[in-house]
């Protein structure tokens, strides 16, 4: 906590009549990320546009926020690693997985993505392809740039794994 008031440029107390302790704190932090996740998803999705230009909007969008709020996705990998994220946690929804599954769901609905798959296993696979993709770029870019490789293509891969088939 002296660590936060330091950085925050506040006394310690200052920290304590915000939250009750750490846990109180960390515990804070992990709902508004959760819900900055929420914010840009929405502010970048456009439901005029076909499911495609969506996906690959949303994909590309959330890829690029990851890289540049890196503190985020680490402090996501934290939380998810660490006793804050109980049992009890993993099965109370929450907005960020609840927005995700509803935007797969629009693309099911729409006829854009393929029959049968369930919105929950669309979001875990895209998602994930996300945050494989951004750990990749931040911790080994130099090797990419070596290689001449584009991130991207993995949202072009993934969307021809989870499009409706001719």
């Amino acid at each position: 906590m002296s660590m936060v008031a330091k950085n925050s440029n506040v006394a310690a107390g200052t920290i304590y009549h915000h939250f009750k302790n750490k846990d109180d704190l960390i515990m804070e932090l992990y709902h508004y990320v959760v819900g900055k996740l929420v914010s840009v998803a929405e502010a970048s999705d456009d439901t005029s546009l076909d499911f495609k230009a969506r996906f690959m909007r949303f994909w590309h969008t959330m890829k690029q926020f990851y890289i540049k709020e890196a503190s985020i996705q680490r402090f996501l990998e934290q939380f998810y690693n660490s006793p804050y994220f109980t049992d009890q946690m993993q099965v109370k929804d929450n907005i960020w997985y609840s927005w995700m599954r509803r935007f797969f769901e629009s693309g099911i609905e729409s006829g854009a993505l393929r029959m049968g798959a369930r919105p929950e296993i669309l979001a875990i696979m895209v998602h994930g392809s996300i945050v494989s993709s951004v750990k990749v770029a931040l911790h080994h870019n130099k090797k990419m740039n070596l290689d001449a490789i584009n991130l991207g293509e993995i949202a072009e891969i993934v969307w021809d794994g989870i499009r409706k088939q001719p």
